[in-house]
């Protein structure tokens, strides 16, 4: 059997415990007491899930209580196997911890509990747990948990547990392993979909190896692990290994004296065959793991906090007077952190927290989630558009697939950028139902192109665009080229969904149209200005696409016909031909949550025929173009838009709240983002247990800085319109901008304005649309009247 020496580091326990002490009241998610309901025990997993981009890890019971969906996902690694279509693979785990008295296993579900907490500490990145628990025969004991993933070194974990035997003596078993029998839940009730094979087993006193490799696409996933008794403990101990099929466990059986505590301590290191050869799996896993054990546990959390503190420095917001919405802001913030990807890859729709909508990426990334990462890890914003970059050979056949030129970014994507939606789904009238979204949802094609044109305009990346962006456009732009359908003099695009996903097989979608005509006329602005310039990597995607300049005059001049209009009487878009001439009904009743319901003799098999809206459709477009629109046209088509619909998707409220706060219904709008940043705090759509909604935490965030900030970067120039709800006595928060930092605090009496750069610099501004000149490095007070700075220079 395989030994690991003993650690190189001893860790003093005070200086530990201090380290994975619990952070002051406002950095907790507290959740107390224990239900047997599944779907209450899953919700709780889903919101306390800890990770750091790289792999997530929910926050189940270690015991795993019946009902609980426990799961590691790692970022990228997906499988079809036996699936209907590539997936979001639930991997292995290390954190399963069992103990077990006279026979039984201890868990809430097995004795009464007399205290039972779990606490997530966002600050520090840590989940602790807490049971106190009474057994049938009257023996009382607190079962204590310590997890977290390294913040810093993203292929570590650690995990403390200890064992109080309160009021009696006697044998007390301890297991905790490595577990590779794991399935994804299927699509029908009960179904499990297996997607790993086992390759390698290794155990020894301290030391158990696992190692499993995906069915489809081979690739191998490897843990090594640790797990033993702190010093001065383990001399009454016994030790057995335990191995069941595909999982196995290193039980110590232990004689506990009454009042005695027993504590253990687990170190793992999580890799992949993407960052490993595989025939260097086990020996390199088991070298980093030695490694961690030799640092030792205090000084790896030290890193690992002073990490999160690092990020937490620049993506942190304060909202103060208004205790429930900083809560929840800084738990969506902390949702955020936990999901950046570390290198290339994206942000599927529920994050890494479930295996809700497969793990597939959408366009949820582009549109809400990625201006976090943009305004504040640029590096990780260039790590989702890479995604998209290197997935365009899959977008190359989705577009030859379906017949047309250039390439199509799929509606649902995994590892190839090819469509992976499923061709089925059970929809909201809970019946199973054909999926059109993979053939018609196709604004995503431009929605990719509109994120990648605004990562080159907050942060002047030129590299980028030359090496990756061009071909990104130009091919996109073909695709549109093709795709759409000549119509007397203009232009039109016929067959497609919006983001109103209640009417399908709808032409001339507004949104799409406007999008498609930005997108084109984009493609020809840059396609002319490296025309002048004489770049050479501009020439060498020209030869490769053979991209000529009468092909790029005709994407101009389908850019300027391409059918869009506002009714000049009534300022209104119509959603999409045909859409006015639907049945006309306003939503008039909300449930108890405050959701909208529907009106009466209408159902989700007949709300296509009528003017009911899933979710901001029309209403996108004033906040991807702003500037596009007069006030008037906003306020038009949100009053017309806004009662019609139901908001049946959590990408919608916070749309509403923003567009909201442009046109000035502040009431509204601060409803609408409560709605949206408690949308999983609140559970407020019934279903957080399939995984944390991301739209809706990316969206939560634009509103708070786009919205009630009123920040708009420019190429530039800095914008500001803030706007405060009455209980908000303090908005603070920072984002980066062309290697600067602007900080922001803002009341109701003034704004405080400081940018940090390394060089003096002077920076175009605009307040409440005055526009006026700042320095770097100078704090200055911005007020309706008069402006003035002078806070002085730092």
């Amino acid at each position: 059997m395989l030994q690991i020496a003993e650690h190189g580091h001893r860790d003093t326990g005070d200086d530990l415990a201090q380290l994975l002490s619990l952070s002051s009241r406002p950095w907790l998610l507290r959740r107390a007491g224990f239900s047997k309901d599944p779907r209450r025990l899953q919700i709780n997993e889903t919101l306390m899930t800890i990770g750091n981009g790289y792999l997530n890890i929910r926050g189940s019971l270690e015991e795993l209580p019946e009902g609980s969906c426990r799961g590691m996902y790692i970022n990228g690694v997906y499988d079809r196997s036996e699936a209907d279509v590539e997936e979001l693979v639930k991997c292995p785990v290390w954190t399963d911890v069992s103990v077990w008295i006279d026979g039984l296993k201890i868990s809430p579900a097995t004795c009464r509990v007399l205290r039972h907490e779990q606490v997530l500490d966002m600050k520090k990145g840590i989940l602790h747990r807490v049971s106190r628990l009474r057994t049938p025969s009257g023996k009382i004991l607190t079962l204590s948990t310590v997890k977290l993933v390294c913040f810093h070194a993203v292929h570590h974990g650690y995990m403390r547990v200890s064992v109080l035997a309160e009021n009696f003596s006697g044998n007390i078993r301890v297991l905790s392993g490595l577990n590779g029998d794991v399935f994804n839940r299927g699509f029908f009730e009960g179904e499990r979909l297996k997607h790993l094979h086992l390759e390698r087993i290794e155990r020894g006193r301290n030391l158990m190896y696992l190692e499993m490799k995906t069915r489809e696409r081979q690739i191998h996933i490897a843990h090594a692990a640790s797990w033993r008794m702190l010093d001065g403990q383990s001399r009454n101990v016994r030790w057995e290994p335990r191995i069941y099929g595909e999982k196995f466990a290193s039980e110590m059986t232990l004689s506990a004296e009454k009042g005695s505590l027993s504590e253990f301590e687990k170190f793992a290191v999580v890799m992949t065959s993407r960052e490993v050869k595989k025939e260097c799996m086990f020996s390199e896993s088991v070298r980093e793991l030695k490694s961690f054990l030799r640092k030792g546990a205090f000084q790896e959390i030290q890193e690992h906090i002073s990490q999160w503190d690092e990020c937490w420095k620049q993506a942190d917001i304060t909202i103060e007077g208004d205790c429930e919405a900083q809560e929840a802001i800084r738990y969506n913030i902390y949702q955020l952190l936990i999901n950046g990807p570390r290198t290339v890859g994206s942000v599927g729709a529920k994050f890494l927290s479930s295996e809700g909508y497969l793990g597939h990426v959408f366009w949820d990334t582009e549109i809400f989630v990625f201006p976090f990462y943009l305004y504040n890890f640029p590096s990780m914003a260039r790590n989702m558009l890479l995604y998209r970059y290197e997935t365009l050979p899959g977008a190359l056949l989705n577009a030859e697939r379906a017949g047309y030129r250039g390439a199509r970014y799929g509606w649902e994507t995994a590892t190839t950028g090819e469509d992976v939606t499923p061709r089925f789904a059970s929809k909201l009238e809970r019946t199973i139902r054909l999926i059109y979204t993979g053939v018609e949802e196709e604004h995503i094609v431009s929605d990719v192109i509109y994120a990648l044109e605004r990562y080159v305009r907050v942060t002047g990346d030129m590299d980028f665009l030359r090496q990756c962006g061009l071909e990104m456009i130009f091919l996109t732009a073909r695709y549109w080229a093709s795709r759409v359908w000549k119509e007397g003099d203009g232009y039109e695009i016929h067959t497609v969904i919006g983001p109103d996903e209640f009417h399908e097989h709808v032409n001339n979608n507004a949104y799409t149209n406007f999008l498609v005509r930005w997108h084109l006329r984009l493609a020809a602005i840059v396609f002319r200005h490296f025309s002048r310039t004489g770049d050479k990597g501009f020439m060498r995607v020209c030869r490769n696409l053979d991209l000529k300049s009468t092909e790029v005059s005709r994407w101009s001049e389908i850019s300027r016909s391409l059918k869009f209009g506002i009714d000049s009487d009534t300022l209104l878009i119509e959603q999409f031909d045909g859409y006015f001439s639907l049945s006309d009904h306003g939503v008039r009743r909300h449930d108890r949550k405050g959701r909208p319901v529907l009106p009466a003799g209408i159902t989700y098999r007949t709300i296509g025929k009528t003017r009911l809206i899933k979710q901001a459709d029309v209403l996108m477009l004033f906040l991807l173009f702003p500037h596009s629109f007069s006030p008037e046209v906003k306020q038009a088509n949100y009053d017309f838009y806004e009662p019609r619909t139901l908001h049946k998707s959590s990408l919608s409220h916070s749309a509403h709240a923003m567009v909201g706060l442009d046109i000035g219904d502040h009431q509204h709008a601060y409803r609408y983002f409560m709605k949206t940043v408690r949308v999983d705090l609140d559970n407020l759509h019934g279903n957080t247990d399939l995984g944390i909604h991301a739209a809706a935490v990316g969206g939560a965030w634009q509103t708070v800085v786009m919205g009630f900030g009123g920040l708009t970067l420019k190429s530039d120039r800095i914008v500001l319109n803030p706007w405060l709800p009455g209980s908000w006595r303090r908005l603070v928060f920072r984002v980066q901008w062309r290697e600067r930092i602007i900080e922001l605090d803002i009341s109701h009496e003034q704004t405080l304005i400081r940018i940090v750069a390394s060089r003096e610099m002077i920076v175009p501004c605009t307040f409440r649309n005055r526009c006026f000149r700042i320095r770097s490095n100078i704090r200055y007070v911005l007020r309706d009247r008069p402006l003035s700075c002078s806070i002085g220079e730092d």
